[in-house]
């Protein structure tokens, strides 16, 4: 990741260091955080995956959390081969979205997003705010 683009995510987050594999954003930078990557050439999405995390008592082993989904989105900056710049790279991040909440749709900026929040929507139950045609890809309606 170039320095400019860790700049970029650094101010945009609020943080002083950028992980660009797997950290955990607060979903409302969710959508502008997406938007300044594809902005710095990271224009392939390659994937979204959701996890269902029931409601926690606390114990010894770890605190009491509420059900929640949570959600990593990886996009790719590709180069062109024989380019004089690095390699590929790849940015990774995770948001938590309450049980009754919605996450920011990705579909407007990347179009391999509709499919992959529809096949979250309907195989995990996260539902994608702002997505174009979030409806059952596999299941029943039921």
């Amino acid at each position: 990741m170039s320095p400019e683009t860790q700049a970029a995510v650094a101010t945009l987050l609020a943080i002083e260091t950028v992980a660009p594999a797997g950290m955990k954003v607060a979903r409302h930078h969710h959508l502008a955080l997406a938007a300044l990557l594809r902005d710095h050439g990271y224009t392939f999405y390659v994937t979204c995956c959701a996890s269902h995390w029931p409601a926690q008592v606390a114990s010894k082993a770890a605190p009491e959390s509420a059900e929640h989904f949570e959600v990593a989105t990886v996009l790719r900056r590709p180069v062109a081969r024989g380019a004089d710049v690095g390699g590929s790279t790849t940015f990774a991040w995770r948001v938590e979205v309450p049980a009754d909440g919605a996450l920011d749709s990705l579909a407007l900026l990347f179009a391999g997003a509709d499919w992959q929040e529809r096949e979250q929507y309907d195989l995990v139950g996260v539902r994608f705010g702002g997505h174009p045609d979030l409806r059952r890809l596999m299941m029943d309606e039921d």
